[in-house]
């Protein structure tokens, strides 16, 4: 055998374990109530469960913070897993796709794909999808001082680049109906704010995921307070979130309660990824009882 046959095979052979190495496996777990009902039960027990405020804050923080950390490449790997308990899954008759939170489009979780799949270039929605970090990361000083932040998975979503690249690190807000300046197709506004305490441009996510994002936001200024030294922004400061946009992120809360799919990605993520929970998924009440996130 020719030593260019034997190249042409050699490269055939690490193109084909390279191709499949692209490919991530979408595996749903079905978890139930006495699931997570038990997995709650045992990681609060330190909890006190009557403590308030700065308190019960303080005991939720080192309870949650110490996890463990994945690197930024494996996210992608936990989100074909993870996010199989979005509230619009199955988003197409392929269940090995998965929904998006600031589109209508169901995405390929592999990078082997020109289109449809992990980001990529985009030039419109619907072009490729990437790792949203829901509380910006430039708001604790970029990537790298993330102090872990940067690949929490209770901080990353997936998300069509195109919007999240149009939302940029806008805060969240309640969009003026007669200043809209984009929708995307799930309903995402990008507009002037009418929000109270804000009157600058703003990012409205879409009713369904409204609760869920409000919940990641208390568990981001628990789980990271007082680790950053950064930054100063239109609704947060360093990990403490600014009283307008709290007001709002409590009624997001409110008036979009935890479900049984948020309970099963809290499950999946703690049993299979990190290891730790969102306290505010597993006891929503105790959003009542902090008055300052």
């Amino acid at each position: 055998m020719s030593r260019l046959l034997l190249l042409v095979l050699l490269i055939s052979v690490l193109s084909a374990v390279y191709s499949r190495s692209e490919e991530r496996e979408v595996v749903r777990t079905e978890f139930t109530k006495a699931d997570w009902v038990g997995s709650a039960s045992d990681y609060y027990a330190s909890i006190d469960p009557k403590a308030t405020d700065l308190e019960l804050k303080t005991q939720l923080h080192k309870l949650i913070n110490p996890h463990t950390v994945l690197d930024y490449d494996t996210v992608w790997t936990a989100f074909a897993v993870v996010d199989t308990h979005l509230p619009t899954y199955p988003c197409d008759k392929n269940t090995s796709m998965i929904p998006d939170i600031y589109s209508s489009y169901c995405w390929k979780p592999d990078h082997s794909s020109s289109t449809g799949a992990e980001c990529g270039n985009y030039k419109k929605e619907g072009d490729c999808y990437n790792r949203e970090h829901i509380w910006p990361k430039s708001w604790f000083g970029g990537f790298d001082a993330g102090k872990n932040c940067q690949t929490d998975l209770f901080e990353l979503w997936p998300s069509d680049g195109y919007v999240n690249g149009l939302r940029g690190d806008l805060p969240f807000g309640v969009v003026d109906r007669n200043a809209i300046t984009y929708k995307s197709t799930n309903g995402c506004l990008i507009g002037s704010c009418k929000t109270d305490g804000y009157t600058g441009k703003c990012f409205e996510a879409d009713d369904s995921m409204k609760g869920d994002f409000a919940r990641s936001y208390f568990y981001i200024a628990t789980a990271y307070m007082d680790v950053w030294s950064c930054c100063e922004t239109p609704a947060t400061s360093k990990s403490d979130i600014l009283p307008w946009q709290e007001k709002l992120l409590r009624t997001w809360h409110a008036n979009d309660p935890v479900d049984d799919n948020e309970r099963a990605r809290n499950e999946e993520i703690y049993t299979n990824w990190q290891h730790n929970r969102n306290p505010f998924i597993d006891h929503p009440e105790w959003v009542d009882q902090i008055s300052d996130f």
